[in-house]
């Protein structure tokens, strides 16, 4: 989770007894309290000397198998937790997780040069770039690329070959493969939604991840891509997406799905291999929809979708459903009138 390229770790670890004081949890089960905790990360990919937390019952499943050495839980969770994972007792881990990733963790803060170009910023060959655009400290563009008037590509970033990004465009916190084209006004890399209410107040969650960009993937006018909270934020190659789309974070799209115009996918939901995604359609967060699947236009996808459904309607049914719920109402009226 941690890239170095983009974040700076606070503290190396902290030590149980800090981690307690700082978010006011507390034991069920005694513990050494000089035990090191050396960072955060989602129920499924934490390992022993780090922490984790459960805000969703979503992720309930994770529990009996995550690796995590310790874990922010409500006490009525406490006994999902399995024998390896010493449970820290909040009443809301989520607000304990904002706690100690701000503890850990900050951003860069980018460094601007009197040049457009940063110094310490690696061009490739045979690149045209305008003298408007700003490439900050330590980023890589690849061979062959082109970079229209006034884009930004802040530090740390990555673009392979044979790219071509557009007027406007801001990118930050990304890595981007070969052959991408990004349109006029998108953005890319902002941080995500995150914020978690406690005592009344909306606290900013430290947005962790990055974005991650395939090759050969396209992306329309004034789409906006988040960056990752924990985990990154995945386009995989030969996406293409339209204009005025929203991808917020930790969303993963997989390879060679297409999305239509002013369409909206919610944090952490994940996109398979070859789905179609029609204009205006709203994708819930925390779900999965299967490879090739088909999504009408102006669709609400509210639960799991299986493989090569083809869906319509709010909440998305599969199609020759929701056609024969809309007949059915159609010849209710025309009864009743």
């Amino acid at each position: 989770m941690f890239n170095n390229n983009f974040f700076i770790k606070k503290n190396n670890f902290l030590k149980l007894s800090e981690v307690l004081n700082i978010t006011n949890s507390k034991l069920i089960k005694d513990a050494n309290l000089d035990q090191q905790i050396i960072g955060i990360e989602t129920l499924e990919k934490s390992e022993s000397k780090q922490i984790s937390f459960l805000s969703s019952v979503q992720y309930l499943d994770q529990l009996p198998i995550t690796k995590a050495g310790f874990c922010f839980i409500e006490e009525k969770y406490y006994n999902r937790l399995n024998a390896q994972t010493l449970g820290l007792v909040n009443a809301n881990p989520y607000f304990a997780y904002a706690q100690i990733a701000q503890e850990f963790y900050q951003e860069i803060i980018p460094e601007f040069s009197k040049t457009t170009i940063h110094p310490q910023a690696k061009i490739g060959k045979n690149c045209n770039i305008s003298p408007s655009a700003i490439i900050g400290k330590n980023v890589n563009i690849g061979d062959n690329c082109f970079i229209s008037a006034n884009a930004v590509i802040l530090d740390g970033c990555s673009i392979g070959n044979n790219c071509q990004i557009h007027s406007n465009v801001t990118i930050a916190f990304s890595e981007i493969g070969n052959n991408c084209i990004i349109h006029a006004g998108v953005k890319i890399g902002q941080d995500g939604f995150g914020f978690v209410n406690h005592a009344g107040i909306n606290h900013k969650i430290i947005q962790l991840g990055i974005v991650k960009i395939g090759n050969d993937v396209e992306i329309g006018a004034n789409t906006c891509i988040d960056r990752g909270a924990l985990i990154d934020t995945t386009i995989e190659d030969q996406v293409k997406i339209d204009n005025l789309c929203q991808i917020a974070h930790n969303v993963i799209i997989g390879k060679g799905t297409v999305m239509a115009g002013c369409s909206a996918i919610a944090g952490s939901a994940r996109i398979g291999n070859y789905c179609q995604i029609g204009g205006g359609c709203c994708i819930n967060g925390h779900i999965k929809i299967g490879n090739m699947v088909k999504i009408a236009g102006m669709s609400g996808v509210m639960r799991d979708v299986e493989d090569k459904q083809i869906i319509a309607g709010i909440p998305a049914l599969p199609i020759k459903k929701w056609h024969k719920i809309n007949a059915t109402i159609v010849n209710l009226i025309e009864k009743k009138f």
